[in-house]
């Protein structure tokens, strides 16, 4: 779970709830050992439970139709939290104006929406609903919990498409986050296979009307549809995600991200019990977010996943054999300035308030290529009398904005057996090659790599020669074709969608934690 999921550390007390709600009560059975439990493959136990932590948790009255979806408040949680993560990169929103939320196919109980307006409060959340029955039981639960059209706005769907058409249809709003938990299945027999697949491992009841499991196309031609139509937004959107609940559903639409050339995307997984759900994400945006924001915790390298996650953001390595941090930062402050390059923050690292181990540079030109590093040569070689300018370089330099925006660590040891390092942070910027250029550049031109030390430990590949930017670009790895290990997994996926821990575990083999 989420670190901030309330659920993570407080499980339900069936017990308790059994006292404060009589209709609870009578679902829930006791152990000889004095366990409270109840029956998870009772869809009328799971609706009554989840209107028990509802109100409980947060004063929330909500009723759950018989015939419509029960959510599962834990990964409704998670989902959000993710989405929430992204907050601090949303930094092109005026800081005045509230959060804007667009949720796509909110449900009779307008889950997410109430959820995120207890999260956030001052949030405005526009909920779609394509299905009649379901948009109007969801007016319903805003109007018993006295949430005003001014916090959430629950608009009927008047088509299937445009999906995003709250966004689309008025071109001056900018919004900041879309949420979307789509049909999974394109068709009933897809459907059908699925639960007969998972029939013996299920966690719960099923509780969803067909309508809010299938769509033409299932998830893919959906979530595909979403894709395209924010090509036409751009950074109108900040960011655009949606849960996936099939791991074959993910490689089609990241190639299609691909396709589009967007790269500024994310890929995370919740993992619950025995279900599995990934949240895929996307952005027009030049604001890079954080590794542990983009990427799973966990990659196993050379697997069909491992070839679907978006490329690192941050940059890392330890020179060997070991030196003094303060050479290193010597090292590295004299490769930087030969190049030109002032960080923001030198002159002022020992100042009041400064990390003494950090520094931020936004270079406007190109100065450590090898054709620029050969002009400024030239340049520095012509007689005095022609150059006044000790910076020959600098003067070229006629951009108001930079090319990106990097934070250069310096990291200490923490232990007399460790080793200091140094990190690269990509924070904004559209040209991957020229970060993974001036990465390279530093660790070569410092003298921190030796010939045969060419990997990087935090990316993975050669030190910024854009190899491992062409294996992205291809989708393959190791030689083999794209996608190798697709069919396995979509074969498992006959036996259900939600990968229990015994298929992740073959899929993935045993995981090995990012450095």
């Amino acid at each position: 779970m989420h670190r901030d999921n309330p659920y993570l550390t407080k499980k339900p007390d069936f017990a308790r709830l059994a006292s404060r709600f009589p209709d609870f009560a009578q679902y829930v059975t006791i152990s000889e050992e004095g366990y409270a439990s109840i029956d998870f493959q009772n869809p009328a136990a799971l609706r009554s439970l989840t209107r028990c932590l509802l109100k409980e948790d947060w004063d929330l009255d909500v009723g759950l139709r018989e015939d419509r979806l029960c959510p599962t408040l834990t990964n409704r949680l998670d989902y959000l939290l993710h989405v929430l993560d992204l907050e601090p990169y949303l930094a092109a929103s005026p800081s005045s104006r509230p959060l804007r939320v667009l949720d796509i196919g909110t449900g009779a109980t307008a889950i997410y929406p109430i959820l995120l307006h207890r999260l956030r409060p001052d949030a405005q959340i526009t909920a779609t609903e394509l299905d009649e029955l379901s948009y109007n039981h969801s007016l319903s639960v805003l109007s018993q919990n006295s949430i005003p059209s001014s916090s959430i706005n629950a608009v009927h769907a008047p088509s299937a498409e445009p999906i995003l058409f709250p966004i689309l249809d008025n071109e001056r709003e900018e919004w900041d986050l879309t949420i979307c938990n789509p049909p999974f299945f394109g068709s009933e027999e897809e459907m059908k296979e699925g639960q007969e697949g998972k029939e013996l491992g299920a966690h719960a009841a099923p509780t969803a009307a067909n309508n809010e499991l299938i769509t033409p196309g299932g998830e893919i031609a959906f979530v595909g549809k979403m894709i395209k139509e924010s090509l036409k937004i751009g950074e109108r959107c900040r960011w655009y995600t949606s849960l996936i609940g099939k791991y074959s559903s993910l490689t089609p639409l990241i190639e299609l991200l691909r396709e589009h050339k967007i790269d500024n995307y994310l890929l995370k997984s919740i993992k619950q019990s025995k279900t599995t759900r990934w949240i895929l994400g996307w952005s027009y945006s030049s604001i890079r977010i954080s590794d542990n924001i983009a990427r799973p915790e966990e990659i196993i390298p050379n697997t069909s996943f491992s070839r679907l996650i978006p490329l690192p953001n941050s940059f890392t390595h330890k020179p060997q054999p070991a030196i003094p941090n303060e050479e290193l930062k010597q090292k590295i402050q004299d490769v930087l300035k030969s190049a030109n390059l002032v960080p923001l923050s030198l002159s002022t690292s020992q100042g009041e308030g400064q990390d003494e181990n950090t520094v931020m540079i936004e270079p406007k030109i190109n100065t450590w290529s090898r054709a620029a590093r050969r002009a400024l040569a030239r340049k520095t070689e012509r007689p005095p009398d022609t150059t006044a300018d000790t910076h020959p370089v600098q003067e070229e330099e006629g951009f108001s904005k930079p090319l990106f925006k990097a934070r250069i660590q310096f990291i200490p040891p923490i232990t007399l057996k460790d080793f200091s390092s140094i990190s690269l942070d990509w924070l904004e910027g559209r040209d991957r090659s020229l970060v993974e250029r001036l990465w390279k550049f530093l660790l070569n031109k410092a003298e921190l790599v030796g010939k045969k030390e060419h990997v990087d430990a935090g990316y993975g590949g050669r030190l910024g020669d854009g190899a491992g930017a062409e294996v992205w670009r291809r989708g393959r790895g190791r030689g083999r074709g794209r996608g190798s290990g697709g069919g396995r997994s979509r074969g498992r996926e006959r036996e259900g969608n939600e990968e229990d821990s015994m298929n992740e575990g073959r899929r993935y083999g045993q995981r090995r934690r990012l450095a």
